[in-house]
């Protein structure tokens, strides 16, 4: 497992956020809670298309899967989500474990 350092917390004041690492776009989350954080891919698990914040969820264009918007959870198929990965905050600064 690797951590990534994704910032300050206090940086991330619009929720999802766009985050990019090793030329892959991902979206920073949080949980409802607003206390658990989750980075997730911007990609489709169907097709792999990019899937884009829209109306309060996530949107694949290529066929209109739709996930949560604080889980990555697919709105469609119960069973499919986006890849996630944990985010921990320490000293103040958002880490992934990828």
């Amino acid at each position: 497992m690797k951590e990534i350092l994704l910032g300050p917390e206090e940086s991330f004041t619009k929720l999802p956020a766009e985050v990019v690492f090793d030329k892959n776009l991902y979206w920073l989350i949080q949980a409802e809670d607003q206390l658990t954080y989750r980075l997730v891919s911007s990609r489709c698990p169907h097709a792999g298309a990019i899937v884009e914040a829209e109306k309060g969820e996530f949107v694949c264009s290529m066929h209109g899967w739709t996930f949560d918007l604080h889980s990555g959870a697919c709105l469609n198929v119960p069973t499919k989500s986006l890849t996630a990965y944990d985010v921990v905050v320490k000293e103040g600064q958002l880490i992934a474990h990828v």
